[in-house]
């Protein structure tokens, strides 16, 4: 008589097995913090049995719905708002990771565990431990400064959130570039000059904080406009349509980036500001500060498409 196959054993399910070593890991590592991305658990539950289990670790989560995850305030975890868009991985990871050094959560030289899935897939399938600042493909421009700290926190979350709407769904179907520059608004009106009317002129400043979400349509709408929008560090929008005519150059940018990239890295090389551009070609986003690339974000692609070679906006 043959003998019967054995049973086969279930395979592990990632989501568990990377929950459950997190907290092991981050010991060993002497992570600072464990970043985990709450979109990709399969429910609330899920998310509030994991920050149980963690319970004695510090925990940042990120969520498209701040709000929604009212077991992270009850259980002692921080949280910090991602953009509401398809993101990469490490995409999740980058922008989690920035935003809580623009809050003070995390600094620069620690070193955090993340955690992150695709979005609404219901599974944690990656871990990644990295040292804040110090990994390149995280921190473009080794050794940058952390964002300036007279520019409020929920200035460049709302800001980073609109430029990265912009990067992946466009304006009507239609890529769009941008610019946008927070902060030393005094200095950077002295670097520039309005290429058009101001848009924003006359309007109560209540009426013109980027913060405000029923300036978004607003905002989108403008961007299709040539030159920049300065923003100053309380999120108030001082004008839109601004050449940048810094001549003070940044740092050597890498080869394929044009003249939008060359004038944020110039005008944060002259002042104290930091400029997010949206790139019109490939939709990838970019943080600049003291003439240096901090950060990008590279927009999703879907399977099978590669990204230009080289960008010209």
């Amino acid at each position: 008589m043959a003998d019967e196959p054995e049973p086969t054993q279930p395979r592990p399910v990632p989501t568990e097995v990377l929950l459950a070593a997190a907290r092991d890991v981050a010991g060993r590592v002497d992570a600072r913090a464990i970043v985990v991305y709450a979109d990709a658990f399969p429910d609330q539950d899920a998310v509030g049995r994991f920050l149980e289990a963690a319970r004695g670790v510090e925990v940042i989560v990120a969520t498209r719905d701040v709000a929604g995850c009212q077991l992270c305030d009850r259980l002692g975890a921080q949280t910090v708002q991602v953009p509401d868009v398809r993101l990469t991985r490490m995409g999740q990871v980058k922008v989690a990771i920035l935003l809580a050094v623009s809050r003070g959560l995390i600094a620069r030289g620690d070193r955090v565990l993340c955690l992150s899935g695709i979005a609404a897939s219901g599974a944690i399938d990656s871990l990644l431990v990295t040292e804040v600042g110090e990994e390149f493909e995280l921190f473009a421009a080794q050794g940058a400064e952390d964002i300036p700290r007279h520019v409020r926190s929920e200035v460049f979350e709302r800001v980073l959130d609109l430029a990265v709407s912009l990067g992946i769904e466009g304006r009507e179907g239609r890529p769009v570039g941008a610019t946008f520059v927070l902060g030393d608004t005094a200095d950077v009106l002295k670097h520039s000059d309005q290429l058009i009317l101001n848009p924003f002129r006359g309007y109560p400043e209540h009426e013109r904080n980027i913060l405000d979400p029923h300036l978004t349509e607003t905002v989108k709408e403008f961007s299709t406009l040539d030159g920049a929008f300065v923003i100053r560090e309380g999120g108030v929008i001082e004008t839109a349509g601004r050449f940048l005519r810094s001549t003070i150059p940044g740092q050597p940018l890498p080869r394929g980036l044009g003249a939008r990239h060359k004038s944020a890295a110039a005008i944060t090389a002259a002042t104290d500001a930091v400029a997010v551009t949206v790139s019109e070609s490939t939709g990838n986003v970019t943080v600049y500060e003291n003439g240096k690339i901090l950060f990008e974000i590279e927009k999703p692609r879907p399977i099978g498409v590669q990204p230009p070679a080289a960008e010209a906006t």
